[in-house]
């Protein structure tokens, strides 16, 4: 965040020594301390999955509990497209195999087609009969992470990462309207509730 606000400062003001007043300026923010800490490095270099095109391989999992929103969410369903990078995430209030079933269904496939693979960690709603089911109907082919690591999802996990960041940022007074936000602001990144 510093580059940023130095680039920014840099380019309306100047004065001596702003580069060490700028760093030590976003070092102090506490918000944003708070929510990032130390980096860890990857141990071994991941594998990282291709697409070739729109919806051959999506990625799809759960954020939370969260405080319980006003109108009764507690998670998050993101599901993102390896080719483009799309991602959307949907409000939910509780993480049970039909609910998230119906959201890949309802909210995602209706608006932008079958994805031919499904990539999910192994989380009992992703493992339940309903949603293998579901997958066999569908022709999707479902794939998982290995067992407690989550990094073999990384691209999800990122934008987990992110939104949570932003969540907090934006509603650290009042923690019951996270899901009435009508836009995320990162990208065009919307967060629907469902």
């Amino acid at each position: 965040m510093a580059k940023k606000t130095l680039k920014r400062i840099r380019e309306l003001y100047y004065w001596s020594g702003y580069r060490g007043h700028v760093e030590k300026w976003c070092k102090s923010c506490d918000a944003c301390a708070s929510r990032k800490g130390p980096r860890k490095k990857a141990n071994a270099s991941l594998k990282q999955y291709g697409a070739g095109h729109v919806l051959q391989r999506c990625a799809m999992d759960i954020m939370g509990p969260l405080p319980v929103s006003s109108r009764g969410n507690r998670y998050v369903v993101v599901i993102a497209d390896y080719f483009t990078k799309w991602t959307e995430a949907f409000a939910i209030a509780d993480m049970e195999a039909e609910t998230v079933a119906r959201v890949l269904v309802e909210e995602f496939i209706c608006r932008f087609g079958v994805p031919e693979e499904l990539h999910t960690d192994q989380g009992r709603q992703f493992e339940s009969e309903l949603f293998q089911h579901m997958c066999r109907l569908l022709d999707i082919h479902k794939t998982r992470t290995t067992p407690f690591h989550p990094q073999s999802d990384g691209m999800v996990e990122r934008f987990n990462r992110t939104l949570e960041d932003m969540l907090s940022l934006v509603v650290s007074e009042n923690q019951k309207d996270w899901d009435a936000l009508a836009a995320v602001p990162v990208n065009g990144l919307s967060l629907r509730g469902a």
